[in-house]
């Protein structure tokens, strides 16, 4: 009987052991092969998975003395920032694009929201990667959608008034329809295709000059249609970037923010500078 229970134990203890060897879960990122002591490295990846060239990399730590350390990723997409042994830093990526003759500076995303965290490199160093994304929430920013911020899409601002016709009532139903025009691709080279048309709604709720934006839009060429609906009767809505100019649809794409250095948003301009007036057909 004794020599059961030996047994018993030991099967228990051996069945337990390598249960917990194999359920063990380290959410710890292993460091770059690249990094050192108070060092953060790690790769930039494009929106397919490859490595991107020529992205720069800043790490900065707000404590104390603004002090920051600048690199940029090779051709295989990685980089290496020595750092100081004080904690709290945080880091960022940037990469410069050319689309459609505009430049943008855009800020690349990381592949987990806690990435964003302040971090110290310490003994073994730390890695840090980055991924191009475009759109989603910026983790490390906080979310406006008057502004803009805190999405890597662009955002649209809608104006319930114009130099034309009457301002549409409150409790009107207003549908915007966003549709890739032919041939269109996205920042990163994609191509858009109908697959990328998105529909928006919103409910006007004071008389005119009233502003309904549309955060989080992946930038490319778009198709702007507009239509509104109110006790159920649908009627198009005309649509302009000039409160006195109005027309059944618009082309539009998003600017880039000017000047040569990378800010911690998209990249993209706000909507504030960018209205679109409506008004409702008759």
């Amino acid at each position: 009987m004794k020599k059961q229970l030996v047994l018993l134990f030991l099967f228990n203890f051996i069945a337990c052991f390598f249960f917990t060897a194999c359920t063990t879960k380290n959410d710890d990122p292993k460091p770059d092969k690249n990094a050192g002591a108070n060092t953060v490295s790690g790769t930039v990846l494009d929106t397919h998975g490859q490595p991107m060239a020529g992205v720069k990399v800043r790490a900065e730590n707000p404590t104390g003395a603004n002090i920051y350390v600048d690199g940029t990723t090779g051709a295989d997409g990685k980089y290496a920032l020595p750092l100081s042994t004080v904690g709290g830093w945080k880091i960022y990526a940037w990469k410069e694009v050319a689309y459609k003759g505009k430049t943008y500076l855009l800020r690349m995303g990381m592949p987990d929201d806690r990435d964003y965290d302040a971090f110290t490199a310490g003994d073994k160093g730390v890695t840090k990667n980055f991924v191009w994304k475009l759109s989603g929430r910026i983790a490390d920013r906080g979310a406006d959608v008057r502004s803009g911020a805190g999405y890597f899409g662009g955002s649209l601002r809608f104006v319930n008034d114009n130099a034309v016709v009457p301002a549409m009532v409150a409790g009107t139903q207003v549908t915007i329809t966003l549709a890739p025009t032919v041939g269109a691709t996205y920042l990163d080279g994609t191509p858009a295709g109908a697959a990328g048309t998105i529909v928006k709604s919103f409910t006007i709720t004071n008389d005119a000059d009233q502003n309904y934006y549309l955060s989080d839009i992946p930038v490319t060429e778009y198709h702007i249609s507009v239509t509104s609906a109110r006790n159920n009767i649908q009627k198009q809505v005309y649509v302009g970037e000039k409160y006195s100019n109005l027309y059944e649809w618009l082309e539009f794409d998003f600017n880039p923010v000017g000047g040569s250095s990378g800010t911690y948003e998209s990249g993209i301009l706000t909507p504030t500078n960018t209205p679109f007036y409506l008004g409702q057909k008759n």
